[in-house]
């Protein structure tokens, strides 16, 4: 399998096969770390699940939740010895996070992560392993799952059950470790497509980061007064404005360039509706319709 191909599979791992990883790490403690916490408990995937949360803030009502096994809050004694580390805090603090487990886990284990952008993550990671000449077997992923809630309370052991995740090597990236981190995820019921870091923030973009930046300008475009009139139209297609406006902060820091592409794209888009309602070109209207319609019909739900 080569890091430069886009390829598929599905799970192949059957539930109660017995443990993979003898200590695996979950760096932050929220929904999607939470949801992968509990997969890894319930499928018997891992002897001990750790989870770390802020320093002093140990993830108390994970480990309550059942989520995890233990709660810590030092993450280099979390990550001593470990075979998985799997990191779900925000983008920006995911190369430090990576970096100080590689110095303390197994040699012989692997790194992953959650974040929705991933070239400046490869990147930092990169000339960081570089700089010291060590190799950090560190692979990026993303799972297009969750919700705009946070919190372990949201937590779901099936949460990524039939979803997707995006396993994002980079030409470096040993072909033993792309095998590892689709066997993680793929364990977990998930399935699997691998891309490079810039090929997903470049999709991204138009998939997730592009309908984020439209639903908050709408929502925000909305009078406050005129908020009581709305249905459901108006609140499906703001329902993910609702999202941590810091935490998107980032994520839209991070992959500027492509998300301001998409968005100066859909801009263009945008030109067409204004010329056909100036117009009054009902036809030209239809048209645009129809063509958002199809796109939209094709998904099949």
């Amino acid at each position: 399998m080569s890091a430069d191909d886009s390829t598929s599979s599905t799970s192949s791992t059957p539930e109660g096969a017995g443990p993979i990883y003898r200590r695996a790490v979950i760096v932050g403690v929220g929904l999607l770390g939470g949801s992968i916490g509990w997969a890894l408990r319930n499928r018997q995937l891992a002897h001990e699940v750790v989870g770390v949360g802020r320093p002093g803030k140990p993830p108390l009502l994970a480990a309550a939740m059942g989520c995890i096994d233990r709660a810590e809050s030092d993450l280099a004694l979390a990550a001593r010895d470990a075979d998985l580390v799997i990191c779900c805090a925000p983008v920006q603090q995911i190369p430090e996070h990576v970096l100080a487990c590689s110095q303390v886990m197994n040699p012989e284990g692997f790194i992953t992560d959650v974040g929705s952008t991933k070239l400046t993550i490869a990147q930092q990671i990169q000339q960081h392993s570089q700089r010291q000449q060590s190799n950090i077997a560190f692979i990026g992923s993303h799972p297009l799952a969750g919700g705009t809630s946070s919190g372990p309370e949201q937590a779901r052991a099936d949460l990524l059950e039939g979803s997707l995740v995006l396993v994002t090597p980079d030409s470096d990236t040993p072909l033993e470790i792309i095998a590892r981190a689709e066997k993680l995820w793929q364990s977990l019921g998930a399935r699997t497509i691998c891309m490079p870091p810039q090929m997903h923030d470049q999709a991204l973009a138009q998939t997730s980061h592009l309908p984020h930046i439209v639903a908050a300008a709408l929502a925000a475009s909305t009078a406050q007064d005129l908020v009581p009139l709305t249905a459901t139209g108006w609140r499906s297609t703001t329902r993910i404005a609702s999202g941590n406006a810091k935490l998107w902060r980032q994520i839209l820091e991070e992959n500027r360039l492509p998300a301001l592409q998409a968005l100066q794209n859909f801009a263009k888009v945008l030109e067409h509706w204004l010329a056909a309602l100036e117009k009054g070109d009902g036809d030209a209207l239809e048209q645009l319709l129809e063509q958002g319609k199809t796109t939209r019909d094709a998904l099949g739900s």
